[in-house]
């Protein structure tokens, strides 16, 4: 079973996700989530977004292992990739703030989703994997934005070194805004987005553009990279890597 859930609550759009399979992105969640995105845009009664798993212990594997391992042609497998990249653009170019709460483990790409997000907030279990350089792979795809976020060097650190980040390390890195127990994340998100929804639209616009450069950045990266990665998914080395990751 796998969804992506939207619903008006106040004035915030609270996204949430789910996949009987490790929470892991399917081509066909990341399109929803994508329509979603775009679709709040231009919706006038939504002033803030937060975006959230609905499996409290995982907030997302990453891309689909089991799509990855079917994709044999590179346009399928630039596709799937590059659902990821447009997620990102919706949600960098959004005309709303986008709170996302965290609560158990992010892997691969969905660490791009975190940088990705205007605010993070996340509990003390949280933790964060960049795991496709070992499995054959790289981030390339979601390096633009996190590196964006937390800066080249503590990128560096997360893809050579494939082992968990703790909630700690993200908010010394700036990946996560806050760690929060006691509220717990899910009441603190949605007690920022009450007051994001009471400022100014006009002023969130231009708050928007310039925490991202809208005017400064430019996002082809996001498909040359996917393009990368595609060409990477393909051989035979990759596969069987992705294999063994998958039946540990």
């Amino acid at each position: 079973m796998e969804y992506i859930n939207s619903q008006i609550v106040g004035n915030t759009l609270e996204i949430s996700f789910f996949n009987d399979k490790a929470n892991s992105f399917t081509t066909n969640m990341l399109n929803d989530l994508q329509l979603v995105l775009e679709q709040a845009k231009s919706q006038s009664n939504i002033k803030s977004i937060l975006i959230r798993s609905d499996n409290p212990k995982l907030f997302s594997a990453g891309a689909s292992f089991d799509e990855m391992l079917a994709i044999d042609k590179i346009d399928n497998a630039i596709q799937f990739f590059s659902g990821f990249a447009m997620v990102i653009k919706s949600m960098i170019y959004n005309t709303k703030l986008i709170v996302t709460v965290v609560e158990g483990k992010s892997i691969g790409g969905s660490v791009g989703l975190v940088a990705a997000s205007d605010y993070v907030i996340a509990s003390p279990k949280a933790e964060f994997r960049l795991s496709e350089f070992a499995v054959g792979i790289g981030p390339f795809v979601i390096a633009p934005v996190i590196e964006k976020k937390i800066g080249k060097g503590p990128l560096m650190e997360m893809t050579i070194d494939t082992n968990y980040k703790s909630a700690e390390w993200a908010n010394n890195r700036n990946l996560v805004n806050i760690v929060t127990e006691n509220p717990s994340p899910i009441d603190y998100a949605r007690s920022l987005c009450n007051q994001i929804n009471q400022r100014s639209f006009n002023a969130m616009l231009e708050i928007k553009s310039m925490f991202w450069e809208w005017n400064r950045w430019d996002t082809d990266i996001f498909t040359e990279r996917a393009q990368i990665s595609a060409k990477l998914l393909l051989t035979d080395e990759t596969k069987e890597f992705l294999k063994a990751f998958k039946n540990k």
